[in-house]
């Protein structure tokens, strides 16, 4: 058996049966690996190189669209997408039903496990005392299909003028702004709302895979009064907040077919699959694995390993100078397998905002600094990891004091519990929305009117109550990631540095009030018996002084209940390199050879709004990008 480290060791005082299941895992863990090293010397399968068109990796939402748009797209090529994760359908039972989706988060079958790293910073109400930003969980999808297996199914593009921002960079990038953007919503979704007018026909598309539903049970009385309380306060209507604007109070539309889940597994990936063809049909297949030369025949198709881990690039030696990709090195059923690409092909990063930035820096792309520290080779030093964007979340807990509307809902196998959604724009000051800025339409907030708690000791306490959970969809503050050291099986440092510039400080506090405001009013008040919960009573006590909150007392309360959305993006930013960028307009890696990263990673400024539709924008574009490069080739 193998002996316990320090951390161990202390764990064993703290939690014995902990400690026991760990040293069993060890031992059955020793087990298997003895086994693996039987096999390989008996040398009871020969390992033959693999050979590919192209190596995605990472079976998330941009893999999905990549792996069918190429092998449709682009003639008789085959296609290796590699996922650390299971297969979806080990874990059906947890992902197909929206009522399921919060299972997912903290589950070692699907989720990555992260932890972000505690932050000191000066406070933002006395600048001359620290505060802390507490460590939280970071759960990232580690299955196929990615986060899109385990999301809240919420579909939001942002706003336009996010994606014209994107192509202010540079004219080359005007092929990210909101026109061509739009073009590739269109192509990806398959909307089913009943009935659209003419002008939700204009801004959704109808014949993609990607299936896109208003909710398919109705609207709880007590979510309807939310609607007309935000009227009330001048906050406007809103039928689709993915169209001519996005400020107001609406149903938010999922990614679902007939009730269910549909990710892009189940629509692009399950479609990329059923192309397996001979080419040419007339020639005899390679002995060797996938290979084409000589008059001799390939398989076209997509192949998909799962529960295969990213190890690093593979490098042309011959040619260190230009840094060309010819492969990926991966660990997979107890063995390190070397995959290569055919020479017009390249390897495809779409490992997501995390991983995709720690596979840059393992293979020697990154900070100078970072990577010399973990004693890696510095092949091409990138602003990789430092421009890490996402969205923080703070909520406010309300009681119902009249029975039949919240927590019921998530019994409702086809309710993701996200009923309803608020957006508007947040005061710099940190006073209470105006009229004005619930009519401007570029707001910055997006309030999520829920039907489940978060907080442990209220869901304990048994009391009927609902979220209020409010997200900064534009923040100021920049994180970072880093490697801690060179073993790819070590998740990377995470600093959100979350409320770092006070600006979002303040804008967090104006929402707050906002949706604290909200509470006191009719119908919610006097219909339903709604009362705030969690701010001066037995589960939290934050006024210092009488049932007022200081900006003082905000800040603590902020802090301390602030989680993430888990819209993580930017680390390998797509920019000009001279502006921090780590990919062209064309998301190829600087300095670099037949290496891309298609997904959230490239975004230079985060969307307002979830970022699973964006990312499918993207994977579609760059499919494109990607198609017209290959053919261009010698």
């Amino acid at each position: 058996m193998a002996e316990l480290n320090p951390s161990d060791k202390y764990a064993e005082t703290i939690h014995p049966k902990l400690t026991k299941k760990l040293k069993i895992d060890a031992e059955i863990r020793n087990l298997w690996s003895e086994s693996i090293h039987r096999r390989d010397q008996c040398q009871t399968f020969m390992k033959t190189d693999e050979i590919y068109d192209f190596i995605i990796v990472g079976a998330g939402t941009a893999g999905c669209i990549l792996a069918r748009e190429l092998i449709y797209n682009v003639p008789n090529v085959n296609i290796l997408v590699l996922e650390a994760g299971p297969p979806d359908a080990q874990v059906n039972d947890k992902v197909r039903l929206p009522c399921t989706f919060l299972s997912n988060f903290r589950s070692s079958e699907t989720d990555w496990g992260y932890y972000t790293e505690e932050q000191r910073m000066l406070s933002t109400m006395e600048p001359i005392k620290e505060v802390i930003n507490k460590g939280m969980r970071y759960p990232r999808g580690k299955v196929i299909g990615g986060c899109s297996t385990v999301n809240s199914m919420v579909y939001m593009r942002g706003q336009k003028s996010d994606y014209d921002s994107w192509a202010a960079q540079g004219p080359e990038y005007i092929i990210w702004d909101y026109g061509h953007c739009l073009e590739a919503f269109k192509a990806v979704e398959n909307n089913a709302r009943a009935n659209p007018d003419e002008e939700f026909k204009k801004y959704h598309g109808f014949d993609g895979l990607l299936h896109v539903q208003d909710s398919p049970n109705d609207t709880y009385e007590m979510t309807k009064d939310f609607i007309k309380v935000a009227n009330n306060l001048g906050i406007p209507c809103n039928n689709d907040f993915n169209g001519v604007r996005q400020n107001g109070v609406g149903k938010y539309q999922y990614t679902m077919k007939d009730g269910k889940r549909i990710s892009l597994a189940d629509s692009y990936l399950a479609d990329a699959l059923k192309k397996v063809e001979k080419y040419p049909p007339l020639m005899p297949l390679t002995p060797a694995f996938g290979g084409f030369a000589g008059g001799v025949a390939k398989v076209v198709a997509v192949n998909v390993k799962s529960f295969s881990q990213m190890l690093g690039i593979i490098w042309d030696e011959e040619n260190e100078d230009e840094n060309i990709a010819i492969g990926v090195k991966y660990f997979c059923n107890g063995g390190i397998h070397n995959a290569f690409i055919a020479p017009k092909g390249e390897v495809i990063i779409c490992g997501g905002a995390v991983n995709s930035a720690q596979i840059l820096m393992l293979s020697g792309i990154g900070p100078k600094n970072n990577l010399e520290a973990c004693e890696i080779k510095v092949r091409k030093e990138l602003s990789v990891g430092r421009n890490l964007l996402d969205h923080p979340l703070c909520h406010i807990t309300g009681k119902v004091s009249i029975p039949n509307g919240t927590n019921d809902a998530l019994i409702h196998s086809w309710c993701c519990g996200i009923k309803l959604g608020i957006h508007y724009k947040g005061n710099v000051e940190g006073k209470i929305p105006s009229k004005d800025e619930f009519l401007d339409e570029r707001p910055d907030f997006q309030t999520y009117v829920n039907a489940f708690v978060f907080e442990y000791n209220i869901i304990q306490s048994n009391i009927s109550a609902f979220t209020l959970a409010t997200v900064l969809n534009c923040p100021s503050s920049v994180g970072h990631l880093e490697l801690c050291n060179s073993n790819p099986f070590m998740q990377p440092k995470i600093f959100l540095n979350f409320y770092e510039k006070p600006e979002d400080m303040y804008r967090m506090i104006s929402s707050l009030k906002l949706l604290r405001e909200m509470l006191k009013q009719p119908p919610l008040s006097t219909v339903w018996g709604v009362k705030e919960l969690g701010f001066n009573d037995e589960f939290g006590k934050w006024c210092i002084v009488g049932d007022e909150m200081s900006d003082e007392d905000w800040e603590r309360y902020i802090r301390e209940k602030t989680s993430s959305s888990f819209h993580t993006c930017g680390t390998v930013k797509m920019a000009p390199e001279s502006q921090g960028g780590c990919v062209n307009h064309r998301l190829q890696v600087y300095g670099t050879k037949n290496l891309r990263v298609v997904d959230a990673s490239i975004f230079p400024i985060i969307p307002n709004g979830n970022i699973n539709a964006p990312v499918a924008m993207v994977a579609w574009r760059a499919s494109k990008l990607i198609e017209e490069d290959y053919k261009n080739k010698f």
